[in-house]
């Protein structure tokens, strides 16, 4: 349609705010992310997961990431990415994210379109019981894009960031001292940017076997969609809980507590 019509126009609203803070409120201390992996299964509590996704956002902020930056993860499917996630979208930055499964040519056909800023990546990844590093293939992937400003490197297997060193101009940086630093710039609070509803919040891609990788994206309003199109993931006796799922389906399922979230968003003034 073109052209395109503005949902809500005038009104203001933050994607994470609704998501870690619903207005029908939780205990802080039950269960938010319930997650499993081939080697560890965790459990983060609201006030937990509230305290690294301020964490992250106070390390995006340092590292100068702003309304309309875009910050990629390269990474799998566990809690930190969830929270890099959120964190991106409490500054108002646009996420998107490709599995570490994937070759460093398709990781660059989908990221030299949408001009990351900052990089989350995992050191490696089990699979089937068998450990795999890809810190060579985070590195070509760095120098095969450009204004990549830091990478932020996650512990999975161990590997640490020295394989990953290498990309021309980019800072490397290790998630522990990446939330260290953070810590540092003595940011209590987390904080919301309120913005449009249609603004976008993630870039998903199509498959690429009929042509060229085409990014698409999701705003604000995917928490309405998902509530119209996913009535059986929303409304359950566990949407008040992240489940943590792969892909396509990412954006459902981060926005599974939505249906206890304000997705009314807040007019001017």
């Amino acid at each position: 349609m073109f052209p395109r019509p503005s949902w809500f126009a005038g009104a203001k609203l933050n994607f994470a705010e609704n998501l870690l803070h619903p207005t029908c409120g939780v205990n802080e201390d039950s269960i938010a992310i319930l997650a499993a992996t081939e080697t560890l299964r965790e459990e983060v509590t609201w006030r937990e997961l509230r305290e690294r996704v301020r964490a992250c956002q106070a390390g995006l902020r340092r590292h100068g990431v702003t309304v309309g930056d875009v910050v990629a993860g390269y990474v799998g499917n566990h809690v930190n990415a969830v929270v890099a996630m959120l964190a991106a979208a409490s500054l108002g930055a646009v996420w998107t994210g490709v599995s570490p499964d994937s070759g460093v040519g398709m990781v660059v056909e989908r990221l030299r379109q949408i001009g990351v800023k900052v990089l989350f990546c995992d050191d490696g990844q089990f699979y089937n019981g068998k450990r795999f590093e890809i810190g060579n293939k985070v590195r070509e992937v760095l120098n095969a894009l450009t204004g990549v400003k830091a990478c932020i490197v996650f512990d999975v297997v161990g590997a640490g960031i020295e394989a990953v060193k290498g990309g021309e101009g980019c800072e490397v940086i290790g998630y522990a001292d990446f939330c260290i630093d953070s810590e540092a710039e003595g940011q209590k609070e987390m904080d919301f940017v309120q913005l449009e509803a249609d603004h976008p919040v993630y870039v998903l891609y199509s498959s690429g076997t009929t042509g060229t990788v085409l990014p698409t994206i999701r705003s604000a309003t995917c928490l309405l969609t998902n509530f119209k199109e996913h009535p059986s993931v929303l409304y359950t006796e566990l949407s008040e809980r992240f489940f943590n799922t792969k892909r396509s389906t990412y954006s459902t399922a981060i926005s599974s507590p939505a249906n206890m979230s304000s997705t009314t968003p807040r007019q001017p003034g």
